[in-house]
């Protein structure tokens, strides 16, 4: 079987069995090639503050206030990671066959959307008369205005005045990611965690860096210890969720995630998430419930209407998927994936009323 795709649900040698596994089959090839459609930004009630340059990262579905900076030095550097472009993928078109192709987009790229709210890091407490302070809060001045290498030269200055503070590391960590310098930034999150084993931004930072990187086992350890540490905070949750599946584990993810949701009942991406999940473990009408209770939050989510209309469907539903697929585009009319999916679940309709009426 391909890797994290679904195998055939429909056992029997019928016309219909073979055309239903025909249809399954065509769902999970497109869920697993299909991009996010990216969209207007959407508003969303007490966002993470701005001046966090790693906001996107903290949430899979994207604030769309992070610009990606290009970095003007280490071009050539083989141990740098360099920008990774992404292309978006043109939609799988419908068959000659008739089978319906119900793409099912998982949170692989970061796009425009709503963030969720985050609990800070220790600034400003623990180390607040560290003497790396100071310049802690000029690097974070620098990053509002783009500056990243400059804000990068005094992290350093603030390592040098004072090696013990953890903070100081933390910041340099989020710099360096910001530069897509991934492997860099997980020294930093370690060098800042052999000081302070229970810090646990540092610990998610670097987890998620790692996730970048496609370590999903390496990432997985350290989404456990924020969370272990971090118990109210809901973001390690949904990390550890995220790379579960990435694992090929959605029941594992579904229980994170699920965690995620106990942490904190308005964590909105918590529910897309597993939702998404739902769908690959073939239990569409627990996908929409968490769908609906998403859409109940921000009903203006072209996303979660879209995947509500692929729920719906895969419970043959095809009324219902249909205004879930019309809700989609009238809020993103460029969503292709929904104007392709809205023309195909018309096409089954139309045939399961012509074998109605037959009958």
């Amino acid at each position: 079987m391909i890797p994290g795709v679904y195998a055939p649900l429909v056992s029997g040698s019928s016309r219909d069995a073979q055309m239903l596994n025909r249809l399954l089959f065509a769902v999970a090839i497109v869920a697993t090639s299909l991009p996010w459609a990216a969209g207007p930004a959407l508003a969303q009630p007490a966002g993470p503050p701005q001046e966090d340059p790693f906001a996107d990262e903290l949430n899979p579905f994207g604030s769309g206030q992070r610009k990606t900076p290009q970095p003007e030095i280490y071009p050539n550097d083989p141990a740098t990671p360099q920008p990774r472009v992404t292309q978006p993928l043109a939609p799988t078109q419908p068959s000659n066959s008739g089978d319906l192709q119900l793409p099912v987009p998982f949170p692989d790229v970061t796009v425009p959307g709503p963030a969720a709210d985050r609990p800070t890091a220790r600034t400003g407490s623990l180390y607040a008369e560290s003497p790396a302070a100071p310049l802690i809060a000029q690097a974070r001045e620098l990053e509002k205005e783009g500056k990243w290498e400059e804000a990068l030269a005094t992290l350093k200055q603030a390592v040098e005045a004072d090696p013990q503070d953890p903070e100081a590391f933390l910041a340099m960590g989020i710099v360096l990611r910001q530069l897509d310098r991934l492997e860099p930034a997980i020294e930093a999150f370690s060098k800042g965690l052999q000081i302070d084993r229970l810090e646990p931004e540092l610990a998610l930072r670097r987890g998620i860096a790692w996730f970048r990187l496609g370590q999903y086992g390496i990432a997985l350890k350290d989404f456990e210890d924020a969370s272990g540490i971090a118990y109210d905070d809901p973001r390690p949750e949904l990390w550890r969720g995220l790379t579960l599946m990435k694992l090929d584990r959605p029941l594992e993810a579904i229980s994170a995630y699920a965690g995620a949701i106990r942490r904190d009942r308005t964590y909105m991406v918590a529910y897309l998430n597993r939702g998404l999940a739902y769908l690959a473990t073939d239990e569409p009408g627990k996908a929409e419930l968490d769908f609906d209770q998403a859409i109940r939050h921000e009903p203006k989510d072209a996303r979660a209407w879209f995947n509500r209309g692929v729920a719906q469907a895969r419970q043959e539903a095809y009324g219902e998927a249909i205004k879930s697929y019309e809700l989609s585009l009238r809020i993103d009319p460029t969503f292709r994936a929904a104007a392709i999916n809205l023309e195909a679940a018309r096409r089954l309709q139309a045939r399961d009323q012509m074998v109605a009426k037959k009958q």
